[in-house]
């Protein structure tokens, strides 16, 4: 990571700190616009858009009216009105809520939208087109986070690793692991293995904290040097655009 991407997350993380959600949102949303930027960077820059967005729908209410504008104006207005939508009986919503999930949004604000779905136990088919294919979901059919067998395994390697020792470490992992389960949706991560992708997170969050010259001595304590590698779909942006 370059000394420019260094100062501008430093830059968002203290406007964070400070509670400044919308002027840490300008700041990422200006940068991830920009045609190329390097994917350890942008993993990092929507982890901490998804932090801001929940913040800013706290600080701000918008009528019904905005939010169905917002809805078909620039991609920009509509990552803002996702989160205002989960107050919505979104049964009344299907075509707008379809709308958005044909828009060129993020994956992780599309997951956001779907996981509304999924809380609301909806059982309207919905379409989507993810890694280049064209799928059709029925959201009340989709895990939860909270009772997905896998995502709980991981939840509880990470904190066994970093509860004790590294309390903030362990946010950060927690910050991506739900990044990560946000961009994979309609899918969950039933069918994959816990202990690879905690690994992988662990990789990510040294690699953003530029720490990376812990990681050998990490890997060999916790005795992960036979767990297989594994890319994260958050690594995987743009694939296959």
């Amino acid at each position: 990571m370059n000394s420019y991407y260094q100062s501008l997350i430093a830059e968002i993380q203290k406007k964070i700190d400070g509670k400044a959600y919308q002027e840490a949102y300008d700041l990422i949303h200006q940068e991830i616009s920009l045609p190329y930027v390097p994917q350890d960077c942008l993993a990092i820059l929507e982890s901490y858009q998804q932090e801001c967005l929940p913040h800013i729908r706290k600080e701000h209410t918008l009528g019904m009216d905005t939010i169905l504008s917002w809805i078909y104006e620039d991609p920009s207005k509509q990552e803002q009105v996702i989160p205002f939508m989960k107050d919505l009986n979104l049964r009344q919503y299907t075509r707008e809520v379809q709308d958005l999930l044909n828009a060129e949004l993020l994956d992780e604000s599309k997951g956001e939208l779907i996981e509304y779905l999924m809380e609301q136990k909806i059982d309207t088919p919905f379409k989507i087109e993810k890694n280049g294919l064209d799928i059709t979901f029925i959201p009340s059919s989709i895990l939860l986070e909270e009772i997905d067998p896998v995502v709980l395994e991981v939840r509880a390697i990470l904190d066994a690793w970093f509860s004790n020792d590294d309390p903030a470490f362990l946010n950060f992992c927690m910050t991506l692991l739900h990044q990560e389960i946000l961009i994979r949706r309609p899918f969950d991560l039933s069918e994959e293995e816990a202990l690879p992708i905690a690994k992988a997170i662990v990789r990510l969050v040294y690699a953003a904290l530029m720490r990376d010259d812990e990681l050998e001595d990490f890997t060999e304590k916790k005795d992960l040097t036979k767990v297989q590698d594994t890319i994260l779909w958050i690594e995987r942006r743009g694939e296959f655009k």
